[in-house]
């Protein structure tokens, strides 16, 4: 209702280039408060979850309040909200905006959760990768996984990827395994095949 008397106000005034937050710390409430105003009215939304905490929880509140929105459709500008570094919200925003394939900056990492087929230490390759990766600032899509049997069925989207083995694995592209590498040049193979892949990519466009 306080919006609403706000946006009259304006509307009084003559205004017609408004945007409206109505961000909160309750997720749900949040959620029904912008999607009535999007009912009622035409104006730009600017959406996210405020006072969320830290970084931890708040990315995880943050996330799930504003994918909720872009999902149906509302909103039109974003903030992540964290008790943290305000650098550290940026990538937050994309991360979220990625996961809906609204827009990518930067890489996508897939890597399967460990299990009893796994051979190699993914954790700490899902991790490099992405680091290296990140640093490249680059769209692609890397999957690390820890089953040569299944991984490049299963990560067959990704642009690279690589299936690690005990001993030996095989990097793939597209689902389709391009080399078998040993397993001191998991990453180094991993990195010079995505590079190729963003090399091609940035040809193309």
């Amino acid at each position: 209702d306080a919006a609403l008397w706000e946006i009259r106000l304006l509307e009084e005034m003559d205004f017609d280039l408004i945007k409206v937050s109505l961000k909160a710390f309750d997720v749900p409430t949040t959620v029904a408060a912008y999607r009535e105003i999007a009912r009622l009215t035409p104006y730009a939304l600017h959406i996210g979850i405020t006072e969320a905490g830290p970084a931890r929880s708040a990315s995880i509140r943050n996330a799930v309040g504003i994918a909720l929105l872009l999902a149906e459709g509302i909103g039109d500008t974003i903030r992540v909200s964290l008790t943290a570094n305000p650098k550290e919200e940026i990538p937050v925003a994309y991360d979220i905006l990625s996961a809906l394939n609204l827009r990518q900056r930067g890489p996508i990492i897939v890597a399967c959760p460990t299990c009893g087929r796994m051979e190699a230490d993914i954790i700490s390759l899902a991790n490099q990768a992405e680091e290296h990766f990140q640093k490249l600032g680059k769209p692609i899509t890397v999957a690390v996984m820890g089953c040569v049997v299944n991984g490049p069925g299963e990560a067959k989207e990704a642009d690279v990827g690589i299936a690690a083995g005990k001993g030996k694995g095989a990097i793939f592209r597209n689902g389709e395994v391009v080399r078998v590498v040993e397993e001191k040049d998991y990453l180094s193979a991993l990195v010079e095949e995505g590079q190729k892949v963003i090399a091609e990519k940035s040809a193309v466009s």
